[in-house]
């Protein structure tokens, strides 16, 4: 894989200098265009890895608050990386928008354990 990846980035890279000679202007967009071609290639690792973990969560009994944790994390990156794609294509307020949005759905999602924890301590202090 890794291969793969660095081959379409060096390629790119080329792709974009012959482009530029010619009069192509928009370099944000080829990057974000590149940059999804390379998360797609990653995406078969990606579904692996969450395969494992899924596994090793059941296995170890804490699955629920592993994919809490995994889709927090999972939030994270997709939001990041739309963020940082909208700004380097010069829409800044559109990318903060993006990131201020990412960050409440992950709140959404680990609120129901922010709960319990202070469930269970005020039934400690009982």
């Amino acid at each position: 894989m890794i291969p793969k990846v660095c081959a379409i980035a060096l390629l790119s890279a080329i792709l974009y200098a012959a482009l530029e000679g010619l009069g192509f202007k928009s370099r944000g967009l080829f990057a974000s265009l590149c940059f999804l071609i390379v998360l797609s290639l990653f995406g078969e690792s990606l579904t692996e890895l969450f395969g494992s973990f899924s596994s090793l969560a059941d296995r170890t009994g804490i699955s629920e608050a592993a994919s809490c944790a995994l889709r927090a994390v999972g939030l994270g990156y997709i939001y990041g990386f739309t963020s940082d794609i909208c700004t380097s294509l010069g829409e800044k307020t559109i990318g903060t928008a993006v990131t201020l949005v990412g960050r409440a759905q992950i709140f959404l999602v680990a609120f129901p354990y922010f709960e319990k924890i202070i469930a269970l301590g005020i039934e400690l202090l009982k």
